[in-house]
């Protein structure tokens, strides 16, 4: 089917309707509401939306049968309460979080209309779920209580969260994140130098962090996001604290970075310094068990069949739950995004149209397969 020839327009509408939209994680309230207004006037039923604010469109569900899973995450990067600034130049659709992912989103409501208007066949039960808490501190809250509901129901899961002609995601970057706080007694930056300093003690923190081994098994990471602290330039800071965080493909890297975090804090700690750590943050990393290879070889002979190059390769999406459950997953994406994360992100409308008949034809084969 030339998906595209007949729901381009409207699917454009909609995207453009949900991207001023703010949404950041654990926020998604205003776009729910949204998506819940637009189904209902379209005439869906059955639709509802769960105790993390995900969006479920059930379909062919009977209760009982297994699932195939087609996701979209509704929450954007970016902290923004008031609407964010769109606009629109020539082939160039701008706006904060417009690829990633509203726009799959957009897609995603639109197959699930098609789906329930035209009644069309499938060989398991589906879920669309637009779903919530995918980006940064989200830790995939809207994928994880999902797995939890459905427990040992969904057979395949497929997010839309990915740039078109960029290939596929079919291995889970696993990541653990903290905040670390450091408290001194402070004072007076005259009267009372010599004191210890929060700011300090948290610098030699984080460059013992930089200046640790990593580990040799798969690509591993470290990162400090952001840090804070201090009162004024003639005050001794009392508080300081950073965001830390480290990633890996490999579980076994994950517990090595995990001691070498854990005796770092020890050490500081040892010297009578008050220093926490909190964990802010977990994402798994795939288990190892997951069969792939089906949706996979599907991806890539649409791909092929679009005049597209098919590369699978890492990264940390909402398929970091099921492939760490050891259930099939997959991240592919309907539309070319630049500037992903940044003020300036913008996609290209002249590819929209691919992408959606792709993504179409993709979750059309999967559900009428016996994968």
């Amino acid at each position: 089917m030339d998906f595209s020839s007949t729901y381009y327009d409207k699917t454009l509408g909609l995207l453009k309707q949900l991207c001023p939209i703010p949404a950041p994680s654990h926020d998604e309230g205003r776009r729910v509401d949204f998506i819940c207004g637009y189904l209902e006037k379209e005439g869906i039923e059955g639709f509802y939306v769960d105790e993390a604010k995900n969006v479920i469109i059930p379909y062919n569900d009977d209760g009982k049968c297994e699932l195939d899973v087609f996701a979209a995450h509704t929450d954007v990067v970016f902290p923004d309460t008031e609407e964010l600034p769109m606009r629109i130049e020539g082939e160039r659709l701008y706006c904060p979080g417009c690829g990633d992912d509203t726009a799959n989103v957009a897609g995603l409501i639109m197959y699930a209309i098609h789906f329930i208007k035209e009644k069309i066949k499938t060989k398991r039960g589906v879920l669309f779920v637009c779903n919530s808490c995918e980006e940064g501190l989200g830790n995939l809250y809207g994928v994880r209580t999902l797995f939890e509901n459905y427990k040992g129901r969904i057979s395949s899961f497929t997010s839309f969260d990915h740039c078109l002609g960029k290939g596929i995601v079919n291995v889970a970057v696993g990541s653990e994140r903290y905040r670390i706080k450091v408290k001194t007694e402070g004072g007076h930056s005259y009267a009372n130098f010599g004191n210890r300093n929060a700011i300090a003690i948290l610098s030699e923190i984080i460059t013992k962090l930089y200046r640790q081994t990593l580990p040799d098994s798969g690509k591993t990471t470290y990162n400090v996001g952001t840090i804070s602290g201090g009162t004024s330039i003639n005050s001794i800071a009392q508080e300081a604290e950073c965001t830390y965080e480290f990633r890996s493909v490999d579980e076994s890297a994950l517990s090595k970075m995990r001691s070498s975090f854990d005796s770092t804090i020890s050490s500081f700690k040892a010297k009578n310094n008050d220093v926490t750590a909190e964990c802010i943050g977990l994402r798994p990393c795939s288990s190892g068990e997951a069969d792939t290879t089906g949706m996979e070889n599907l991806a890539r002979t649409l791909m092929e069949k679009y005049g597209m190059k098919y590369t699978p390769g890492a990264g940390s999406t909402d398929c970091n739950i099921p492939l760490s459950l050891g259930i099939k997953a997959i991240c592919l994406g309907l539309i070319y995004v630049k500037g992903s994360h940044t003020r300036e992100e913008y996609v290209d409308l002249k590819s929209f149209s691919t992408g959606l008949n792709l993504c179409y034809d993709y979750i059309y084969e999967l559900v009428s397969s016996e994968m």
